[in-house]
């Protein structure tokens, strides 16, 4: 069963076989930011995500294999016209698509917790203190399954074997799902879904792409030995920030200017605020990947006044649409820091 985040259901009961699919992409690219194409035959689904860029990510199944990823979408792409699948299309926030892109890589954090001695309530509670990125399973008999779904540990819906994969969003399912874990046995896995894992990029046409930075992991970004057990780390934090807009800048042919002279003009206009970020004072430079501090200020006032800059920049050069997904992964990974630093994102 694939579970398709039924977000927003644009159009539902094509035919596949009277459509030409990369034309269907392309069209409702150009429509939302992001969502999804459903496919579904007697003997299989499948699911292809994509945003206004790029199918990023796909999942096949039938009765014998499930198959992910550039192979999935290889193989919906060149069926769907002699398969002859129905077609729904959802339009999914596009603050989440990394989220369901990445579901099917959800990797157990927590496995075969018996209902007798683990309270589902009590876990929901603890995977929202813990900001889980992930899913919570609850396994009855009989092939009977609820699952719960987080994103940096709000609760964003649920589904059920039940209900085949609809993503529902009542806080009454969830508390019949508590009170039927309480009667009946059942075991709890809770799994994680991680964000730096970059879904694969796909697209049959790149050349028609106005955007294309480059896509990169987190762990892409150098980060120096003796920062990482500092129990904040905000100068690591500010790294990766940079580094995901530098990358972004960059490759944008769009944006006139390189990221150093965007930047340093940046500065420039912040000095009656943040005087540390004066270039010509250089107690703070930034240099491939890296950044030198050697002011007097806390690193948190640098953060406030580092991050003021890159937000006004993503606002000046439209960057935000790109940011919103691609921000993710950074905002899961320094979830702590945000929080602590109470940072305006």
């Amino acid at each position: 069963m694939i579970i398709i985040p039924k977000e927003i259901p644009i159009i539902t009961s094509l035919n596949s076989y009277y459509l030409k699919i990369d034309k269907l992409f392309e069209h409702y690219q150009g429509i939302v930011d992001a969502g999804c194409i459903y496919f579904k035959s007697p003997s299989s689904e499948g699911v292809i995500y994509f945003d206004e860029e790029n199918l990023i990510n796909g999942v096949y199944e039938n009765k014998k294999v499930t198959i992910k990823g550039k192979e999935a979408i290889d193989l919906l792409m060149g069926e769907a016209d002699i398969n002859n699948f129905l077609i729904t299309i959802y339009e999914i926030i596009p603050e989440r698509i990394t989220f369901w892109a990445n579901l099917t890589n959800a990797e157990d954090l927590y496995k075969d917790l018996s209902t007798e001695f683990t309270d589902l309530e009590s876990l929901i509670k603890k995977m929202r203190a813990e900001k889980l990125t992930g899913l919570i399973e609850v396994n009855f008999a009989k092939s009977d399954m609820g699952i719960m779904f987080f994103l940096n540990g709000e609760l964003i819906g649920s589904s059920s074997s039940e209900k085949k994969g609809e993503l529902l969003r009542e806080e009454e399912f969830h508390q019949v799902l508590i009170k039927k874990s309480r009667e009946n046995a059942a075991m709890l896995t809770v799994k994680k879904v991680s964000l730096e894992h970059i879904v694969e990029n796909y697209s049959a046409d790149l050349d028609s792409l106005e955007v294309k930075p480059e896509p990169f992991e987190l762990d892409e970004v150098p980060v120096p030995e003796e920062k990482k057990d500092e129990p904040l780390r905000i100068i690591e934090m500010l790294q990766q920030l940079m580094f995901i807009y530098e990358k972004f800048i960059s490759g944008n042919k769009k944006i006139d200017s390189d990221f150093d002279t965007l930047l340093k003009r940046k500065f420039m206009q912040k000095l009656d605020k943040y005087d540390f970020l004066d270039p010509f004072a250089a107690e703070f430079e930034y240099s491939n990947g890296n950044i030198e501090y050697s002011g007097r200020e806390d690193e948190s006032l640098v953060a406030e006044g580092l991050i003021e800059c890159m937000l006004e920049i993503s606002d000046e050069n439209k960057m935000q649409k790109w940011l919103s997904k691609h921000l993710l992964p950074w905002k899961e990974k320094y979830s702590n820091e945000i929080t602590t630093l109470k940072l305006k994102l």
